[in-house]
């Protein structure tokens, strides 16, 4: 185990940042924060060659879980990995080192499958370490059904901000991409008499301009390309966004139930957290006229700030 040695990238505030290897699995982790010694974070799969996007996204990536786990009020820690598929793909032996490298952080690192992992991934990385959650067919399955629920309470609080009314009949939504959270989400929009389309576009100093929409709220982790000025953008545009820590944080609800040994039930009660912070910051984001993200930065650093006063 060593240090990544990539410092024009890392000029961060990250508590630490490591490159592992075991075998075929080549991955970074970051912790962003350690809060108080567990950290939550998911393991996205990139191409062998992602190098210097590889290491943005992990560093974005454990910052965002920073915001997500303070907007819910958890004292736990932070992190996010990559890892870099090898050219013969993912074989079991693959899978395997990847849980050997989980299980090499002794519990500190409580881990769920990301981006490019299927759920029989999971299952595999299970059989070399327990620190993985979310496994299928397990009591608490996997955290699309708990993010897509949350997405959703997010999408009625933002349909009420712009139109007065949380009702999803007659209005239309775009979703990319039809994962796990994905297919459950339109689901449930479409037994809401919504109709549904499939999208694939990025959000991003081009795109915004060709929007026909009104809401962005998606489940996606970092869904602008750059925060700062498309968050302004989006906002002169009177384009609402729900910031993607906020809304798609039942996932992570679900984590914490399963780590403390307590029950799916309690992590859907806790969903209505989402829409109760996402009103919060739709008020001062119109008080301030600045964008929902600026505001849910401040408010999550805030947060943040009061959970080290009071450890």
């Amino acid at each position: 185990m060593k240090k990544i040695q990539l410092q024009d990238l890392i000029k961060t505030k990250h508590k630490e940042v490591l490159f592992k290897q075991k075998g075929n699995a080549k991955m970074i982790l970051a912790y962003h924060t350690y809060g108080n010694g567990v950290c939550f974070g998911g393991i996205r799969l990139l191409p062998f060659n992602a190098g210097e996007k590889a290491v943005k996204d992990v560093l974005r990536l454990s910052e965002a879980m920073t915001y997500k786990l303070a907007f819910i009020n958890s004292p736990y820690g932070d992190c996010k990995a990559v890892v870099f598929e090898p050219s013969n793909g993912k074989t079991i032996n693959f899978l395997h080192n990847i849980g050997a490298l989980i299980e090499e952080e002794k519990g500190r690192f409580i881990s769920a499958i990301d981006f490019d992992f299927e759920p029989d991934d999971a299952k595999i990385i299970r059989e070399s370490t327990k620190y993985i959650l979310a496994i299928k067919d397990s009591k608490f399955g996997q955290s699309g059904t708990t993010t897509a629920y949350g997405v959703l309470e997010g999408i009625k609080t933002s349909l009420n901000e712009m139109y007065g009314s949380d009702l999803i009949a007659g209005h239309s939504f775009a979703i990319q991409g039809l994962g796990s959270v994905g297919v459950i989400l339109a689901d449930k929009l479409i037994k809401f008499s919504g109709k549904v389309y499939v999208s694939d576009l990025d959000i991003n100093q081009d795109t915004i301009p060709k929007l026909k929409c009104k809401i962005i709220a998606g489940g996606a982790n970092c869904q602008l390309e750059d925060e700062f000025e498309d968050d302004k953008k989006l906002r002169e545009l009177r384009i609402l966004i729900a910031p993607d820590y906020v809304i798609n944080a039942g996932g992570v609800m679900q984590g914490i139930e399963e780590l403390i040994g307590g029950s799916l039930k309690n992590a859907m009660a806790k969903l209505p957290l989402i829409s109760k912070n996402l009103k919060q910051i739709y008020a001062k984001s119109k008080q301030e006229n600045r964008g929902t993200y600026a505001i849910a930065k401040e408010m999550a650093i805030l947060k943040f700030n009061d959970k080290i006063k009071n450890k």
